[in-house]
């Protein structure tokens, strides 16, 4: 039996779209996702043992330290940063990116009007109209094209631009963590620093009286010159001592100023008070490895090769027929006047599939799959960098957090010591059995052990940010979806190996 035109058509358009693919290259190797590293017996060496508590870190984690200045300062920082504000925005970017591909995915429908004036040639293929000049319009009331995705590339493009703005997200919240972490430490820095200069002053005082008794002696003959010379020069060392930290909390004062989106002189106005958590900082009970999928710079890198992946998953798409299907309704006509007044034969209308075939490109359609698979391998590598970085970040923290602990410790047993000291010092001089170079040596001494005190308090209080910020900062990203969501999706797409 002989079939009709228009079925043999169709026979061969399905024909061509099951056999018109261009060839598709297999795949090799792609990079994998690393393990959780082992950890487990660091954390264990580490592990806090006094003052834990549930539920850390919290987001808000800068709170715990419980000073009112420190919390003003970063809720200033976290609504003015000019750099958060540009990381926003690069996430309203790639939210509308999103948003773009998620109406890819819908049909599209609109309307047109076109008016020519147009002469036909009298020696081309135009018939009884060559060599006439027509003033026509074309009115489509409707036009309508719909994407088939029958290969999943719209998908795919849409899952790639969520993936790209969910690891914006985190990085945004990466970013955030970065700036308040950077204003706990100058802060403590700071607190520090005006306590030194406190001290610092106090020594250069110190040396003044040294050099004011070594100078009496001197003028009275009790003494030689040599007290004179190495008192003056021990006092020009305390005043450069002192001005190094004047200079420096004028700099920690900038530098605040600026990570809260400030100009300098705002740095003067900011208050100094000691936390006032108590003895030891609350660090939780346990330092579990789930932490550390919630840190968001390691969100943000798996995020990025959920996108990476979909993104292969494009290109192996366009090794297939596209299919487009497409139509019009209006009203078209050579002649103006015929528009509206044919009684109805003006009206044209068309409805049906549009289909592309990749048949030879020159090899652009292999070098596209190979540009993707390399950008996931790189996406893949870049997560496991970050993934180790994190790890040896938590484990460096811990042992910090561990030495500071000690340090501060052993120091405060040492500024007893020279306190004690300093006390027996005055008591002897006021009893007559020393002279005043004796309390002035001591209390010298503990100036300095204040002075080694204040810097290992503020070394200790910055390893706790430190080791808040090695573990996330209380990041949690989605509420119902951690990092192992993006991890098993990936894991499925490179499993499946085709759209």
């Amino acid at each position: 039996m002989r079939l009709s035109r228009p079925i043999q058509c169709l026979a061969l358009a399905i024909a061509m779209v099951a056999n018109g693919c261009a060839w598709m290259p297999e795949d090799g190797k792609r990079a994998e996702l690393l393990p959780m590293p082992a950890i487990s017996e660091t954390l264990a060496e580490e592990a806090p043992a006094a003052g834990t508590t549930h539920g850390w870190p919290r987001d808000d984690w800068w709170t715990g330290f419980r000073s009112a200045e420190l919390n003003r300062l970063i809720t200033i920082a976290l609504r003015d940063s000019p750099s958060l504000r540009a990381a926003s925005a690069r996430l309203a970017q790639a939210e509308s990116v999103a948003d773009y591909q998620a109406a890819e995915m819908l049909p599209s429908i609109g309307a047109s009007a076109v008016m020519t004036h147009r002469r036909f040639s009298a020696h081309d293929f135009y018939g009884p109209n060559g060599g006439r000049t027509f003033t026509g319009a074309y009115l489509d009331f409707a036009e309508f094209s719909y994407h088939l995705d029958l290969w999943g590339k719209d998908r795919a493009l849409l899952d790639s631009a969520l993936g790209t703005a969910r690891a914006q997200a985190s990085e945004l919240a990466m970013a955030k963590l970065l700036l308040a972490a950077a204003i706990g430490r100058s802060y403590f820095r700071l607190r520090s620093a005006e306590e030194e200069t406190g001290l610092a002053g106090q020594a250069v005082a110190q040396a003044e009286e040294r050099l004011h008794l070594a100078q009496l002696r001197w003028n009275r003959g009790i003494d030689v010159q040599d007290p004179v010379h190495l008192g003056a020069a021990t006092l020009e060392a305390a005043r450069q001592h002192l001005v190094a930290l004047q200079t420096e909390v004028r700099i920690l004062r900038h530098r605040l100023a600026a990570l809260a989106g400030q100009g300098p002189d705002w740095g003067r106005s900011i208050a100094v008070s000691n936390p006032s958590f108590g003895e030891h900082f609350p660090l939780p009970e346990k330092l579990p490895l789930e932490l550390l999928a919630h840190r968001p710079d390691v969100v943000a890198a798996l995020w990025r090769v959920e996108a990476a992946a979909r993104l292969v998953k494009v290109a192996k798409t366009k090794f297939y027929p596209d299919v487009n299907l497409v139509g019009f309704a209006g009203l078209r006509a050579l002649n103006l006047k015929d528009l509206f007044l044919s009684h109805g034969s003006s009206l044209a209308y068309s409805i049906g599939p549009s289909v592309t075939l990749p048949i030879f490109e020159g090899g652009r359609l292999e070098a596209d799959l190979k540009n993707e698979q390399a950008s996931y391998d790189a996406a893949v590598e870049t997560y496991n960098s970050t993934l180790l970085g994190a790890v040896q970040q938590v484990a460096d923290a811990l042992a910090h957090w561990r030495r500071s602990e000690a340090d501060d410790a052993a120091q405060e047993r040492a500024v007893r010591a020279a306190e004690s000291e300093a006390e027996l010092a005055a008591k002897r001089h006021r009893a007559g059995l020393s002279a005043r170079d004796g309390e002035i040596d001591a209390n010298d001494a503990l100036i300095d052990q204040r002075l080694k005190l204040s810097g290992l308090e503020s070394e200790r209080l910055q390893a706790a940010v430190g080791l808040i910020e090695a573990l996330g900062g209380g990041y949690l990203g989605d509420a119902s979806a951690t990092a192992a969501q993006p991890r098993r999706e990936t894991a499925a797409f490179r499993d499946g190996g085709t759209p």
